[in-house]
């Protein structure tokens, strides 16, 4: 058990180095690092989390589906495998797909929107931002983007970075899951919108930081914060009115301009393997 504790530590500690500690599901993450770790110690003794090899990826992926593992359950342990190998500079030795490993995630949930009824959810937002709320000047703002952009709502509350090249704005997304970030430009008078009231926002409530979330506020507590006002709002799935239901809304219309699934999901912050079925409602 000592010998499974090391190896499960090492990784942790390598994880914890380039880990965001802001990530909301970092719990999970580290309890799949856990697992690996303990696994691979368990079946070849290793000593170094350094040492790994493909071929022990290939054994715990197996061993995923031994234990008659959901598919969901299994990518979300093999995000924790490429986590931890590109914490010791070993990302090649892991494959980018999950189906190469025969692991596949069939979704097909695009959800409906009530476009009147968030009209009306964004119009009390906009009222009580207007008399000075700070939460709901930061949860305006964070609904342009995932309305703009199609972001996570998290991600919307941690995107402020912008850079202008050769005339372009561009936005920097942060907060993606698997820590992956993502670059995207402003190509519409709304996305240009949104990009410049998040530099207005953060500076209407004071932040340090140039985000939009309050000063003195975690990201946990903006996070649940956002969500309890959008749902007093009226902001909830069974009314076609909540929050991920918008980033569904930008997946359609890029879809309906001729964008590529490759370039959707990309710009989604999905891998390119991944289908759009989710959030189109055919593969």
């Amino acid at each position: 058990m000592g010998k499974f504790g090391s190896l499960a530590s090492q990784a942790l500690a390598k994880i914890g180095k380039d880990w965001s500690k802001s990530s909301l599901t970092r719990e999970k993450l580290l309890s799949n690092v856990r697992d690996f770790a303990s696994s691979v110690a368990r079946s070849y003794g290793l000593e170094r989390i350094e040492q790994l090899k493909p071929g022990h990826i290939e054994a715990y992926a197996r061993s995923l589906h031994e234990r008659g593992l959901q598919a969901s359950t299994m990518a979300g342990k093999m995000t924790a495998v490429r986590a931890v190998c590109r914490s010791v500079g070993k990302q090649n030795i892991v494959q980018k797909s999950n189906a190469a490993y025969q692991i596949e995630r069939v979704r097909i949930n695009p959800q409906v929107i009530n476009h009147q009824r968030l009209v009306e959810v964004r119009q009390e937002i906009s009222l009580r931002a207007d008399q000075g709320n700070k939460i709901a000047q930061m949860t305006r703002t964070a609904d342009a983007l995932r309305c703009e952009f199609g972001l996570r709502a998290k991600e919307s509350l941690l995107s402020s970075k912008v850079e202008i090249r050769d005339g372009k704005l561009f936005l920097s997304v942060e907060g993606a899951k698997g820590g992956r970030p993502r670059e995207l430009e402003a190509r519409t008078e709304g996305q240009t919108h949104a990009v410049r009231s998040v530099l207005e926002t953060s500076k209407a409530i004071g932040s340090a930081t140039g985000r939009i979330i309050p000063p003195g506020m975690s990201l946990k507590q903006a996070y649940d914060a956002q969500r309890n006002l959008w749902r007093t709002c009226g902001g909830t799935r069974s009314a076609g009115t909540n929050m991920h239901g918008e980033r569904h809304g930008y997946a359609r219309t890029r879809h309906e301009e001729g964008a590529s699934n490759e370039k959707l999901m990309g710009e989604l912050g999905h891998g390119e393997d991944r289908s759009p079925a989710a959030y189109l409602g055919h593969p």
